[in-house]
């Protein structure tokens, strides 16, 4: 199963990396990634209309083991 993970880095602030909340995993990297994708343009439009200044933005999915849908 693949997590979500979003990293933005906003100018004169530490980069934060964000993992969607609650147990949302998902079966394929590609169904994942797609997800993020559309994920990291959401939050980094939220940030724009709250008057931060992006430096830069990455989004992909990791592999966790062991874990079976919920």
């Amino acid at each position: 199963m693949w997590k979500v993970m979003v990293v933005i880095c906003a100018l004169g602030n530490p980069c934060t990396m964000f993992e969607e909340i609650g147990p949302k995993l998902y079966s394929t990297e590609k169904e994942c990634m797609a997800r993020a994708e559309i994920k990291a343009k959401a939050m980094v439009e939220t940030y724009i209309e709250f008057g931060y200044y992006i430096d830069s933005e990455a989004h992909s999915c990791l592999y966790v083991e062991g874990q079976t849908e919920v």
